[in-house]
């Protein structure tokens, strides 16, 4: 997987330019007035430094893998696009995506996200609703202000992004209600819907907004989008089994904390269909605690790997990305950019961090 930590190395800084472009590290009034507008009364500089800046540009510093805009430049270079010409686009799922991880701490009352405490940790519960939320809007301004892009494709864009951003909050509606128990089943099917919204929404955004770029016809728009949804979905299935057995330096968030959630993962419901009664029963009290206690958590995970429910989502993972290749493999012409994109795909699945 060398290949792939290059490629993600070599967008990774470009990336952060960009961001660092369109979203200053310190407003000031000229900043502002690009983004806002003028004022018809006055800004508080200080106070949105504070509460919008500082916050923000706190997790955007602390890393990541930046493998959506990564997506997204590798796409539209496998569809004939020079990917230095779309790299302020890049910003946008990116920004958007560092905009979901802070509401979604925020709703599982996380404690840590890439290895230092969550922004509502430091900063705050309203500060960090705040900003999250800004995150959704804030990089669509780049769109707003090019006037490279004919207003037919901007609101090609516009449709899709609204589109979108709906699915992701019916999939996080999904998985809350899962982890509060208000729903008394839970099927793969579900699951698997609930991470095709979820996470799905931002690879499959990534994509389709790269191959709208590239002026491709929109069955490939679509059919780019299907393969991008099943690296998300797969990629939430490795993370949910990183949460279990992942290495804590490496992951950056607590292990075992999907069991402090009591979420509801493909492990979690395939261990409860082939569970004896008794481990079910004790697997479901164990969720329903919401307990930070190592030993319950370790108890937990112990009920899951004895009806091989790791394997067999890694099993599942493997087969998603297999079918969703296949399909753009038949379209997609041969080039370097094909094979990077291949190969991102393999990295998703395979990681351990």
């Amino acid at each position: 997987m060398s290949e792939v930590w290059a490629l993600l190395r070599r967008y990774a800084p470009l990336i952060d330019k960009h961001i660092e472009k369109h979203i200053p590290r310190s407003f000031n009034l000229d900043a502002l007035e690009r983004i806002c507008g003028k004022p018809r009364y006055g800004y508080d500089l200080h106070a949105l430094n504070e509460a919008v800046a500082k916050p923000l540009w706190d997790l955007l510093d602390r890393g990541g893998k930046r493998w959506r805009p990564s997506l997204f430049l590798t796409v539209y270079e496998a569809l004939g696009g020079n990917p230095e010409d779309v790299l302020d686009y890049a910003v946008i799922p990116e920004v958007i995506h560092n905009g979901t991880l802070i509401v979604d701490d925020v709703e599982d009352d996380s404690e840590y996200r890439r290895g230092k405490p969550c922004i509502h940790r430091i900063y705050g519960v309203d500060i960090a609703i705040n900003v999250g939320n800004l995150m959704y809007y804030l990089p669509l301004t780049i769109l707003l202000r090019d006037e490279r892009l004919s207003e037919r494709k901007k609101n090609r864009i516009y449709e899709m992004y609204i589109e979108e951003m709906i699915r992701l909050s019916i999939g996080q509606a999904m998985d809350i209600a899962w982890h509060r128990g208000l729903s008394p089943h839970v099927t793969e099917e579900q699951y698997m819907q609930m991470c095709a919204y979820k996470t799905g929404t931002l690879a499959r955004f990534s994509a389709k907004l790269a191959a709208i770029l590239a002026d491709v016809d929109e069955e490939k728009v679509e059919s780019v989008g299907r393969f991008a949804e099943a690296i998300g979905v797969a990629f939430q299935i490795q993370d949910d089994i990183l949460n279990l057995v992942g290495e804590p330096e490496k992951y950056g968030k607590e292990i075992g904390g999907d069991i402090t959630e009591g979420k509801r993962t493909l492990m979690v419901i395939h261990t409860l269909e082939k569970a004896s009664p008794e481990d079910k029963k004790r697997l479901i009290e164990i969720l329903n605690m919401h307990t930070r206690d190592p030993k319950l958590i370790a108890e937990a995970i112990s009920i899951i790997k004895k009806y091989g429910s790791i394997e067999y989502a890694k099993e599942v993972s493997k087969r998603i990305m297999k079918e969703a290749w296949n399909e753009i493999d038949g379209w997609l012409p041969p080039s370097k950019a094909k094979e990077a994109l291949e190969a991102l795909a393999r990295f998703l699945i395979e990681r351990e961090l």
